[in-house]
């Protein structure tokens, strides 16, 4: 036992993996170095966790929080900001439409991140193209194991496209990371509506339907199968993506799954009120849709959940009431992920605490490789993790939110279960919403 240890957490409910346990832990050197039910040594700092949970730190495994074109929007540090205040504690981040296809342009992001994080981070490459390709196995051997791509516009490629990234793909042991749905029947439902001046926030979803989704995820399941590479889809919206990613599954193709708070909290119909706001892509789709969403995620069709974190100002928000179209796409969601997925899935018994762990915390770890560095409260691990109190309750306000754009879609949201804590690395780097933390404290994850 080590005489003197740098952090103790005592009196705490421990989400490990064989369950819920009550106890503590040391942390020395960023690392979790005991876990023990019974005596802890000293510590230079004592936390009494007051019988309070908790879990390792959340993974947003799919947030846009950096474009150099788009800082206006969100930059490294407000949005790591916002992460470390929810409980993120790593964030892999996503190509927004500055191309990360080349080493050079991978080593651009990570210098600014590693200026201005103060979590850790991680890249995912893309958009992908055609030509990106031949960049693939330089790019795993910097760490970055995971390639975007999409099957519809802006960033389409064409199937013979995918079979070959797929192949590539394999080669590194890396994830194709695909947003699936069917260009031809968004370019089709997009130009009627148009043509007949529909502009009206429901015509965008209205554009992009569940045939739409059903479609793309069957071709790129059907892809992945037959070059054996691992897939992972983005935000799946319906319950026929659901499915077909249950079937693959129980095909043994290797195929993972996320889906996003906004899709299992909002209905289509929700434009009706917050219009432009709720404009993202895929689009929000059905009530039915929403619900089996959940009972994908319970049973594990859905493995994950992510924010797609991808802020507009309210001025790109605000010209959709008039013309949807024109609107910028995509949402803020890093510093609510935690609250919210509890609130809805625990509070309202539709996932167990464990369950939660796992697709917010573990399997985005293992599904981008960053297990048992990160994802898991086990001796050995990074010390990144995140105290909640289970009772407290906070209605969700934008003024209070740390994002650069001023605005939530889930305003007003009353959400039960908050984290009080958030250690990176063995650092309190937030603690009762304060921010102990230094931009630049966060360190890339090669994977």
């Amino acid at each position: 036992m080590t005489l003197l240890a740098e952090l103790v957490i005592q009196n705490a409910r421990l989400v490990l993996p064989e369950g819920i346990v009550e106890g503590g832990l040391a942390i020395d050197g960023g690392r979790i170095t005991e876990i023990s039910k019974a005596k802890l040594p000293s510590g230079e700092r004592e936390i009494n966790a007051g019988g309070k949970l908790v879990i390792p730190g959340v993974i947003d495994a799919h947030a846009h929080i950096y474009d150099p074109n788009y800082t206006h929007r969100e930059d490294f540090q407000t949005g790591t900001t916002a992460a470390a205040v929810g409980g993120v504690t790593s964030v892999i981040v996503a190509p927004l439409d500055s191309p990360v296809l080349t080493p050079e342009e991978m080593q651009k992001v990570i210098d600014v991140g590693r200026k201005q994080s103060i979590i850790d981070f991680a890249l995912h490459a893309g958009n992908m193209t055609a030509d990106g390709i031949k960049n693939i196995a330089s790019l795993a051997s910097r760490g970055v194991k995971s390639f975007k791509a999409f099957t519809c516009v802006p960033y389409q490629m064409s199937d013979g496209a995918l079979e070959a990234m797929m192949a590539a793909v394999k080669n590194v042991d890396g994830v194709a990371f695909v947003h699936a749905e069917d260009d031809k029947t968004i370019e089709k439902n997009t130009q009627r509506l148009m043509r007949e001046e529909h502009r009206n926030p429901l015509a965008y979803a209205e554009s992009r339907p569940n045939e739409a989704e059903e479609k793309a995820v069957k071709r790129v399941i059907e892809l992945a199968q037959t070059a054996e590479c691992n897939l992972h889809l983005a935000h799946i919206t319906t319950r026929q993506g659901t499915e077909l990613a249950g079937k693959a599954k129980a095909k043994r193709v290797n195929v993972t799954a996320e889906t996003c708070p906004h899709y299992l909290i909002f209905a289509k119909g929700a434009m009706v009120l917050h219009g432009p706001y709720l404009k993202v892509n895929p689009a929000l789709k059905n009530v039915d849709d929403v619900a089996a969403l959940w009972a994908g995620l319970a049973k594990g069709t859905i493995d994950i959940v992510t924010t797609d974190h991808a802020p507009g100002t309210k001025e790109e928000k605000e010209i959709g009431w008039n013309d949807i179209w024109a609107a910028q796409t995509g949402i803020p969601g890093v510093e609510t992920l935690l609250p919210l997925m509890f609130t809805e899935g625990v509070a309202k018994g539709r996932l167990s605490i464990e369950r939660l762990v796992d697709v917010l915390c573990t399997k985005p770890a293992r599904i981008f490789g960053l297990y048992p560095q990160k994802g898991v409260i086990r001796e050995g691990s990074d010390a990144d993790l995140v105290i909640i109190d289970t009772e407290k309750v906070r209605t969700i306000k934008a003024e209070k939110l740390h994002y650069k754009v001023g605005w939530t879609p889930y305003e007003g949201f009353e959400v039960k279960g908050v984290p009080t804590m958030t250690i990176s690395r063995g650092e309190v780097i937030v603690e009762e919403r304060h921010i102990a933390a230094k931009p630049g404290r966060g360190q890339y994850l090669a994977r």
